[in-house]
């Protein structure tokens, strides 16, 4: 084979697979969209108190405990939209009650009041079971500054230690984000 034919067999090649691997990245952001969505509402939807205003039923689980976690940004936050801030959750509640309480830390990302060298908020909410799946919901009020509450909802799969949800402000919902919560334990 010519030098020159086998130059031009060798750039029609690397075309292909530069092709390949566009179409192939372009695939793979589609379907992390698409589960990402699906994960979403699959989220909300375990979050959603049943029609009729009852509550969740089923056991009252205890997630008493000190626990790491993170939020991220959603998109109506522009410049910060991905964005993720770390914060250490103490979670109180007494045995048998599905009440929770507690305090988070943040990190300080330039939004808040220092103290300690973190940004820190009170929470109050619930934990409740229901078809081995673990829902949380709280409040979050930042001390030190005036900010409207957080509220976070979210759900631990059975045999799962990754609690995961969205956070929003109620009377802005589409200010809201993701939040996860690392190696839940339930007792």
């Amino acid at each position: 084979m010519p030098i020159d034919s086998a130059a031009a067999l060798r750039a029609d090649w690397v075309t292909m697979n530069e092709s390949a691997c566009s179409i192939s990245s372009v695939f793979q952001r589609c379907w992390q969209g698409v589960l990402s969505a699906g994960v979403l509402m699959l989220l909300l939807t375990s979050c959603a108190v049943p029609a009729g205003g009852g509550g969740l039923s089923g056991t009252t689980p205890n997630v008493q405990g000190v626990y790491q976690g993170s939020y991220t940004y959603g998109s109506a936050y522009q410049k910060l939209a991905g964005q993720t801030v770390t914060f250490e959750i103490s979670v109180q509640q007494a045995p048998g009650s599905s009440k929770i309480k507690g305090v988070i830390k943040e990190t300080y990302t330039g939004f808040g009041t220092l103290k300690d060298g973190f940004v820190w908020a009170d929470i109050q909410g619930s934990c409740e079971g229901e078809n081995g799946f673990i829902h949380l919901q709280f409040t979050k009020t930042y001390r030190r500054f005036k900010q409207p509450p957080v509220s976070y909802r979210g759900s631990l799969p059975p045999g799962s230690t990754l609690l995961a949800g969205t956070w929003y402000f109620p009377s802005k919902p589409s200010e809201s984000g993701m939040f996860q919560i690392n190696n839940l334990h339930v007792q």
